[in-house]
């Protein structure tokens, strides 16, 4: 009862969303207290009967994932194959699995044109660190066609040791904004973000460099980096794909026998 109550009083507060900037595709929402508009928006009906709306910008995405293509409420909850996902500029990805709320209502699906149009919210957490609540959520008039579209939290491989203790994130995802590849790796109270230029070549890049970063971000929150390497051992453009090593120390952690080898 509890859960319905909540679908319920959510899909009311959204149909009557005042902060809204939609042209004629469009995917926004508020993040916090903050308008997330995103610059192009698709969606996709996968293989397995999945729905996945995506909308994306040069610094952020979101991501709504939910069990099938059809009108009505899906539900956000623990148990449910709805789920939704935000990555921030930094790399950070926050994500309702397991234990956010939220609900996702599709309003009208054109079978000819193949759009769909709808409204949503829900709450996520940046696992042990960090929780956003998105709301007032709207996407329109979205073209949705067959084929996946990555799972944003499984980019590929990611691993460190901090301090000599083992670095096996739960969440990993890489992104190309258009001028840096950003690829992050979260445990459930930690994050490892690391940035290199968009065109990068495969060689050593020192620490701190323009265009190249590597973060680290614990329970005491974010640390500064001293020094550190990026090692790109291959990148290829076309294929979206990277691979690399690192290391770095910061004001109060070591950060050593990095790697990554991901899809962006």
């Amino acid at each position: 009862m509890k859960k319905f109550l909540f679908v319920l009083l959510a899909t009311m507060s959204l149909i009557s969303c005042e902060d809204t900037q939609t042209n004629e595709v469009a995917l926004q929402a508020k993040v916090d207290d903050r308008l997330y508009i995103s610059a192009d928006a698709r969606a996709a009906l996968n293989d397995d009967g999945t729905l996945t709306i995506q909308g994306f910008n040069d610094e952020e995405s979101m991501t709504l994932q939910l069990s099938r293509l059809g009108e009505g409420n899906f539900a956000i909850s623990e148990g449910t194959r709805n789920y939704a996902v935000y990555e921030d500029i930094g790399g950070n990805i926050y994500t309702t699995k397991p234990n956010g709320e939220g609900v996702v209502s599709i309003s009208e699906i054109n079978e000819t044109n193949k759009t769909l149009s709808g409204v949503f919210n829900f709450n996520a957490f940046l696992p042990g660190i960090d929780t956003i609540y998105v709301s007032k959520g709207i996407f329109y008039n979205i073209s949705y066609s067959s084929g996946d579209i990555g799972d944003p939290t499984n980019a590929g491989l990611f691993s460190a040791r901090v301090d000599d203790n083992p670095f096996i994130p739960v969440i990993v995802s890489s992104r190309n904004t258009g001028n840096t590849i950003i690829t992050s790796g979260s445990t459930a109270n930690a994050t490892i973000v690391i940035s290199v230029t968009a065109n990068v070549e495969p060689g050593e890049y020192t620490l701190p460099r323009g265009g190249f970063a590597a973060k680290y971000q614990g329970l005491n929150g974010p640390e500064d980096t001293t020094n550190g390497l990026v090692t790109i051992l291959e990148h290829n453009i076309a294929e979206k794909t990277i691979k690399g090593t690192f290391s770095f120390i910061t004001n109060r952690t070591e950060i050593t026998e990095g790697q990554f080898d991901v899809a962006y």
